[in-house]
C-alpha cells in the first residue's frame, strides 16, 4: 500500500525554508511546477500503516477494516509462500454468503457448481481421491459391507481438509468484487481470491464376487465399486499476506490518508499489463506509451499531493 508524500521527494520543507531570502532581497518570481506547489502546501499529517484500517472504516469497509486490524495486531510470523503450508487460520470473518452480495461472485459460483466441478480434470482428481480412501477401507476391513463415506469428520483440520478432499476451484478476480466501477468491501477484504470445491458425501454400490484359481486350488473375495459423489463442500479462500513475488514487482494497492484513498489510474493499467512481465515503472516508459492505448482511462491524474 502506497503512503502519499508532501513532493515526490525532491525538496523538502526545511530545505525551502532555508533558502529563504534575507531582509530586504527582492524575492524572484519561479515558474509555475508541481514541485513548488507541494512545497507551498503546509506540513502534511504524519500517517502511519496502521492508520488503514481506520480509513477502510470511514469509508465504509468493515470487513476489510477488522481483517487489517487483526493483521496488524497479530504476532509476529514469517510468511510460507507454498499453498500448503501450516498459516494461522480465520474461518469465521469471511463467508460465502456474504461474498455473494458483491459484484459477480455468485455467478462465478454457480459456473463452478453447475460446470466446473463436471470438467474431466475435475472428475480424475475426484477418482483417485475416492478410489485411495475406499481402497484403504476395503483392505481394513477385509469386507464390502458398507464402503460409502462422508468426509465431515475431517472437517476440523481445515488446512488438511482443503489438501485431501478439494477437487475443482473458481478463480474471482478484483473485477468480480466490484459494484460498476466502485471498490466494494469484498475487493478491499480480499482483492482476488478462489472458490473451492471439495467432495462431501459419496454413495459406493458394490458388486461382490469371489475369483477361483483351480491351479493354486485358492478362491479370492473381489468387489467392483461404483462411486457417485452426492454432495459438495464449498468455501472461498485466499492468503491474508503482502509477498512480492520474484519478478520484482509489488501489487499496488492504492494510495491513503486517514479518510480515504485513490487510485492511480496509470499504477492499476501497470498492475494489469504487468501480470503479462511488461515492466511500465507506473505509465512512463517507451513501452507504455507506444503499445498501451490510454484514451480509455477517465479524466486527469492526480498529481499533486492528497492532504485530507
Amino acid at each position: 500500500m502506497a503512503q502519499q508524500t508532501e513532493a515526490g521527494g525532491k525538496r523538502s520543507l526545511t530545505e525551502v525554508k532555508n533558502n529563504k531570502p534575507s531582509s530586504g532581497e527582492t524575492k524572484p518570481s519561479k515558474p509555475y511546477t508541481l514541485e513548488r506547489d507541494a512545497e507551498d502546501k503546509e506540513k502534511l499529517p504524519e500517517f502511519d500503516l496502521q492508520d488503514i484500517p481506520l480509513a477502510m472504516d470511514k469509508i465504509g469497509w468493515p470487513t476489510a477494516a477488522k481483517i487489517a486490524k487483526r493483521w496488524f495486531a497479530s504476532p509476529k510470523h514469517i510468511y510460507n509462500d507454498q499453498p500448503n503450508s501450516v498459516q494461522p487460520i480465520d474461518d469465521t470473518t469471511v463467508t460465502l454468503k456474504w461474498a455473494f452480495k458483491y459484484g459477480s461472485v455468485a455467478e462465478k459460483f454457480n459456473e463452478l457448481i453447475e460446470e466446473k466441478i463436471h470438467s474431466e480434470k475435475a472428475i480424475a482428481g475426484a477418482k483417485q481421491k475416492i478410489l485411495k480412501h475406499v481402497k484403504n477401507k476395503f483392505d481394513d476391513s477385509s469386507s464390502a459391507a458398507n464402503l460409502s463415506f462422508d468426509t465431515s469428520p475431517w472437517i476440523g483440520d481445515i488446512r488438511q481438509f482443503h489438501i485431501d478432499w478439494q477437487i475443482q476451484f473458481q478463480a474471482i478476480s478484483t473485477s468480480n468484487t466490484l459494484d460498476g466501477m466502485s471498490l466494494t468491501d469484498l475487493t478491499a477484504t480480499l482483492g482476488n481470491f478462489n472458490i473451492y470445491a471439495a467432495i462431501g458425501r459419496v454413495e459406493v454400490a458394490v458388486e461382490k464376487f469371489y475369483r477361483y484359481d483351480d491351479t493354486a486350488r485358492t478362491k479370492t473375495f473381489c468387489a467392483e465399486a461404483t462411486a457417485t459423489i452426492t454432495s459438495v463442500y464449498t468455501y472461498l479462500k485466499d492468503n491474508y499476506s503482502f509477498n512480492d513475488k520474484n519478478d520484482g514487482n509489488s501489487q499496488y494497492l492504492g494510495h491513503w490518508n486517514k479518510n480515504d484513498m485513490i487510485l492511480s489510474y496509470s499504477a492499476v493499467v501497470s498492475d494489469l499489463v504487468d501480470g503479462k512481465k511488461i515492466h511500465t515503472n507506473m505509465g512512463s516508459t517507451p513501452i507504455t506509451e507506444t503499445k498501451i492505448n490510454w484514451d480509455y482511462l477517465p479524466g486527469g491524474q492526480i498529481d499533486k499531493p492528497v492532504d485530507k
